[in-house]
């Protein structure tokens, strides 16, 4: 099997247990993902119309939408990175030889898993200290601790995932060989 057929196979849909339950996984809080972020556009031009006629923004709009997005953000990277769908700048390595571009591939998929997993556990510990502190939101007033608990699993999963895809990129699926 020649080498892009073999990296084309390392991102295809699992069809083991563990690939799949973290794909059924990531699809599932994509999908939520992608309805907060409905909700934020939504909010957000509601806020821009009662603006413009009158005179009316929704109080907060802002923080709202900082806390939507970034939830949806973290929401959606695990299934970006189970589909491969991360944008790739590949003006360096677009001569480079399959096996490079593998390896640099797996180098990007654990180096993701480390960060993701650091950015998991500081948003718990964040949110933690957060509630501990009383923080909130400037117009809102509405407590910071939530937020910062709601990205840890996604971090936390995109960490997973990475480590799934770097498993596969370092050994592929029967059948694939």
């Amino acid at each position: 099997m020649a080498e892009s057929e073999l990296e084309a196979s390392a991102w295809a849909k699992p069809t083991d247990l563990l690939g799949r339950f973290l794909y059924a996984v990531s699809v599932g809080l994509a999908l939520v993902g992608a309805a907060i972020l409905f909700m934020v556009c939504a909010l957000s031009a509601y806020s821009v119309l009662g603006r413009w006629l009158f005179s009316e923004p929704v109080l907060g709009d802002v923080e709202l939408v900082q806390m939507g997005a970034a939830l949806s953000i973290a929401a959606c990277l695990p299934y970006a990175q189970m589909r491969n769908a991360h944008i790739i700048v590949d003006f360096f390595t677009l001569k480079a030889p399959p096996a490079i571009k593998r390896g640099l591939d797996i180098g990007a998929a654990l180096l993701l898993a480390v960060c993701a997993a650091v950015l998991g556990w500081r948003s718990v510990v964040g949110g933690i200290e957060s509630y501990h502190y009383g923080e909130s939101s400037m117009i809102l007033a509405w407590p910071l601790w939530w937020s910062f608990l709601m990205l840890g699993p996604g971090f936390f999963l995109l960490s997973l995932t990475s480590l799934y895809t770097a498993g596969r990129l370092i050994h592929p699926p029967k059948g694939a060989a």
